[in-house]
């Protein structure tokens, strides 16, 4: 029996129908997946993506941007309630490492899939956007926005390039004393902006230093995360002498945002021009 033309057109219109039913129902599951994410440099990332609806809980960490506040918590950073996680039945939870390793290991084991974003360099950035996006079927967002990000880091870099790279200590910690190596996320974007950090190395990423050592490397800026003030660096024995500390080239959380240089996300990259700016305007050596 021969098919007239006419139902050779209807049976192909019907498979063409099927066949774009069949493809926006994967989108569909694609793109409404329901996600957790423990990590705030992620959640911020998603966001960015313009993909906040897919989260279905976050640690309270994860607090930037606003919209992410509307998300249910299941924690925070070092302690996650395992529990709440799995209530929430996620298609994908996002972790950090370093304190999160055993929850995502314990995740894993009862068959729920994890995937850890854990960025050490600057680069990592424009590579982790782009693996983000494939993750959560925001392909073209995410390409788009690691190419502009990639962009600006070279931009920044190049500037920095013909300035005077004043010698730049960090500051995390204060009792004990502790600072960033250049092999730290943050240790790299110091050194992106144009400045010396005066530890290239250390025993760890971010880690214990002698007071006296700080000293010797004679910074000419300072940047605090400690929560100490000013009274309290200036009054410290011995570092008076600290171009620094002479030169009142102290900075503080009000100065520069913390999250801007220690998280890497799209806003990374307005903390390297802003760290560019002071590196550009130090003149002493």
């Amino acid at each position: 029996m021969k098919l007239r033309k006419y139902d050779v057109c209807v049976c192909l219109m019907f498979l063409l129908m099927m066949i774009l039913v069949s493809c926006n129902k994967q989108e569909q599951v694609r793109n409404g997946q329901k996600i957790v994410v423990l990590s705030p440099e992620v959640a911020e990332i998603i966001a960015s993506l313009g993909a906040t609806d897919l989260l279905v809980g976050r640690t309270l960490e994860c607090d930037y941007p606003e919209e992410l506040l509307r998300v249910p918590v299941v924690g925070n950073f070092g302690a996650i309630n395992k529990e709440k996680v799995i209530a929430l039945k996620p298609d994908l939870v996002f972790t950090s490492a370093l304190e999160q390793d055993a929850i995502a290991q314990e995740l894993q084991k009862i068959g729920i899939k994890v995937h850890q974003i854990y960025p050490k360099k600057l680069d990592d950035l424009p590579v982790i956007i782009k693996q983000i996006g494939d993750l959560i079927g925001k392909e073209k967002e995410a390409q788009s926005l690691a190419d502009s990000v990639a962009t600006a880091i070279e931009e920044v870099r190049s500037r920095a390039a013909n300035i005077h790279h004043p010698r730049v200590y960090v500051e995390i910690y204060r009792n004990p004393l502790m600072s960033v190596s250049d092999e730290s996320f943050v240790g790299d974007v110091i050194e992106s902006a144009g400045g010396d950090n005066i530890f290239p190395r250390l025993e760890r990423d971010y880690a214990r230093v002698d007071p006296e050592d700080v000293i010797l490397a004679k910074p000419e800026i300072i940047i605090c995360y400690s929560q100490d003030t000013l009274e309290g660096i200036c009054s410290r024995k011995g570092w008076s002498n600290i171009p620094a500390v002479k030169n009142q080239r102290i900075y503080f959380e009000k100065d520069i945002d913390p999250d801007l240089i220690q998280q890497a996300t799209p806003r990374t990259v307005q903390g390297l021009w802003l760290l560019y700016e002071i590196f550009s305007e130090q003149t002493i050596k």
